[in-house]
């Protein structure tokens, strides 16, 4: 996404960054020719944003990630995802156009959001105008990001949204080449991609919150039935609004001791083979890092795996 700063550094591998309410995430890969290995991978806890401020720069020192690239994920409330219809202006004007084309869509003054576009792949919306992406941010949420890195020091190379580094996980670890829906479910709502040969055609949010162990809570029939119609609806919106072949299958982030069982309920109620993805296990790792925390810190991995920031050491 927002790729606006200059790197000092020249240091190998990359260092993802990202902000829970009450947690921050930080992973550091290098790259070895084509190997992928995982040197560090942590999740910390801080109780207010003072605390943050106080306890990032530690663990960035504890870690030695010090003057490191870094890739930073923008948490679910500090933006909003908006696909539109690509004004027809040369491509210098394009941010300014497209900032005019949403300032009614998006549910903050225009000037005090952060504008980034990516472009739909080509064959999507066949027979139709241009779509593309558009990232609003909150200019301040992102300026206090660029500032908890500086104070980290690390080097800020690019900001990133949930989406891409999702992007980046399957692009690394599914074959998406006959369309992949991946789906991340969490209990303040949850992220749907659809990719194919690692291009994102459709990013929605899912609105139903899923907690912790709710297959074993009383509405989890109920729950299950909502998030079905989402995913479904999506399914459907990619097939005949953007002319795709339908979905081969649906993957699952893990989330936690049900992820299982949430995949066994939703092969019975989909039409579309259903699985998780065991990212995990593939992320090879010198150091001592459980699957556990490998998978609560997703997004950070994703955005650690960012390919044009990755550089290959040694």
């Amino acid at each position: 996404m927002l790729q606006m700063f200059r790197r000092k550094v020249q240091a190998p591998g990359l260092t993802g960054l990202a902000l829970g309410d009450q947690h921050f995430t930080l992973a550091h890969v290098t790259r070895q020719r084509d190997q992928i290995l995982l040197d560090q991978c942590v999740q910390v806890e801080f109780r207010n944003p003072q605390q943050l401020r106080e306890t990032l720069p530690g663990q960035v020192a504890e870690m030695n990630l010090q003057g490191s690239a870094c890739n930073a994920v923008l948490g679910a409330r500090d933006y909003n995802l908006y696909l539109v219809e690509s004004p027809a202006v040369e491509p210098d004007e394009l941010r300014a156009a497209v900032r005019w084309k949403i300032k009614d869509l998006i549910d903050i003054p225009a000037e005090d959001a952060v504008i980034d576009i990516f472009p739909v792949p080509e064959d999507a919306f066949q027979g139709r105008s241009k779509m593309l992406y558009v990232v609003a941010a909150v200019k301040s949420r992102v300026e206090q990001l660029i500032e908890l890195c500086q104070r980290a020091d690390l080097e800020l190379a690019a900001i990133d949204i949930p989406e891409m580094a999702m992007r980046n996980i399957t692009q690394r670890f599914a074959n998406d080449d006959n369309s992949l829906a991946f789906v991340a479910l969490k209990s303040q709502g949850s992220t749907m991609n659809i990719t194919r040969h690692g291009n994102l055609y459709l990013a929605r949010k899912i609105n139903t919150q899923l907690g912790p162990n709710v297959v074993n809570s009383h509405e989890w029939e109920s729950l299950r039935d909502r998030l079905v119609l989402e995913i479904q609806r999506s399914l459907d919106y990619y097939e005949s609004q953007m002319g795709q072949d339908p979905v081969s299958r649906i993957l699952i982030a893990p989330r936690g001791n049900d992820t299982q069982a949430i995949v066994e309920s939703l092969r019975e109620a989909m039409s579309v083979p259903v699985a998780a993805l065991d990212f995990a296990a593939e992320f090879e790792s010198s150091a001592e890092i459980s699957d556990e925390t490998k998978n609560a810190c997703m997004l950070v991995l994703g955005a650690s795996l960012r390919s044009d920031l990755l550089m290959a050491g040694g």
